[in-house]
């Protein structure tokens, strides 16, 4: 089933993701429906499995089986991504965009229309696209400089009352009809606060009052601004705030919806631990204040704690570049490649292999 997230839905979606945030990616595949499945390590939670669809993006628990040898685009992102780690996860403003931040490169994904997912350099330059497309005022192409696609209004939270009151009164349509001009907000949304407020959607937009632009952009800041809610799916797109909507089928989180929708999977166990880390900080907090003099040497206690989980860290990175090479040299093997053949191939990529004897058995590297 193809569905789309509301805007705000997607911002929910990443606030549900940011988990993610310093996650090491270690493996990247493509799914035998041509969706990408990217294997993250993260520090609280262990490995999660985040995958990325034409319009989606969410971690599943289920077993998803990948093509073998697929190449193409997943081999390319995992040529950038392996054992890089994500810096962040974020929305660009209102627009259906996600933008995960690497420390060399960075993925955006553009989930509206048909999707696609643009690998880029740090200074936007496309190093490639999942797939080609071109527009009028921009291309989707190798070497070509990322642009942004417009957005259709401006953020409902970076809006200001004047302004709002401004264009309102500048445009031709009705009062509705602007709003979905000037607001990148979801019609079916504004199509809610204009029924809370009470305000007249069909009246023409010059003569919509100081005080009902006001309100309006009020009510829908707040909307914006609110927490996750009850998600639900209707009419093929899933919201997590009220609309008013008929609700066709409710869920507990934005990627439990994805997981059931998408993959028909009901969530056997949590995604992301949350409620057990708020119990955990209030008996941290509880502990701190009993042990009262002794916070020194809990404070020392710390650091050598994240020393320890830093270098266990070191060593994951370590070791999943250690069996990287070790399964591309039985590949080459494999192949009837020559030891020096074998390090020439991996070296082109990073140089790592120092020396490499198979009458000795021997395997030298630096990492």
């Amino acid at each position: 089933m193809e569905i789309q997230l509301s805007n705000l839905a997607l911002k929910h979606l990443i606030e549900e993701l940011k988990f993610l945030e310093n996650g090491f990616v270690n493996n990247v595949q493509t799914l035998e429906n041509n969706w990408i499945k990217m294997k993250v390590h993260t520090k609280q939670f262990g490995d999660k499995q985040l995958v990325l669809t034409p319009n989606a993006l969410f971690v599943s628990n289920s077993s998803l089986a990948a093509k073998q040898n697929p190449g193409g685009f997943s081999a390319l992102l995992k040529k950038y991504l392996n054992n890089q780690r994500i810096v962040s996860l974020a929305q660009r403003g209102a627009d259906r965009i996600a933008i995960i931040e690497f420390p060399e490169v960075i993925v955006i994904l553009e989930l509206f229309a048909k999707g696609n997912i643009v690998l880029c350099g740090k200074k936007m330059k496309i190093i490639r696209a999942m797939r080609k497309e071109e527009w009028k005022d921009r291309k989707l192409e190798q070497g070509e400089q990322y642009k942004f696609p417009s957005s259709k209004g401006i953020n409902p939270l970076e809006e200001n009352e004047k302004d709002f009151e401004k264009k309102l009164a500048q445009n031709v349509k009705t009062f509705f009809g602007a709003c979905v001009d000037t607001l990148n907000a979801s019609p079916t949304i504004l199509e809610f606060a204009f029924e809370e407020l009470k305000l007249d959607k069909k009246k023409n937009s010059k003569e919509a009052t100081a005080k009902e632009s006001k309100k309006l952009l009020e009510k829908v800041k707040e909307i914006y601004s609110s927490k996750e809610g009850k998600v639900f799916l209707s009419k093929g797109v899933l919201y997590s705030s009220e609309t008013g909507q008929e609700k066709e089928k409710e869920f507990e989180n934005i990627q439990a919806a994805l997981n059931a929708v998408l993959l028909n999977e009901e969530i056997k166990e949590q995604i992301a631990v949350k409620e057990p880390l708020k119990e955990e900080t209030k008996k941290k907090a509880k502990y701190e204040k009993d042990v009262g003099s002794k916070n020194k040497q809990i404070e020392g206690l710390g650091v050598q704690e994240k020393e320890a989980q830093q270098k266990g860290e070191e060593l994951f990175i370590k070791y999943q570049e250690i069996k990287e090479v070790l399964s591309a040299i039985e590949k080459g093997k494999q192949k009837g490649l020559t030891e020096k053949e074998i390090i020439s191939k991996i070296n082109s990529l990073k140089p790592i292999i120092k020396e490499l004897d198979f009458k000795k058995n021997t395997l030298v590297i630096e990492i």
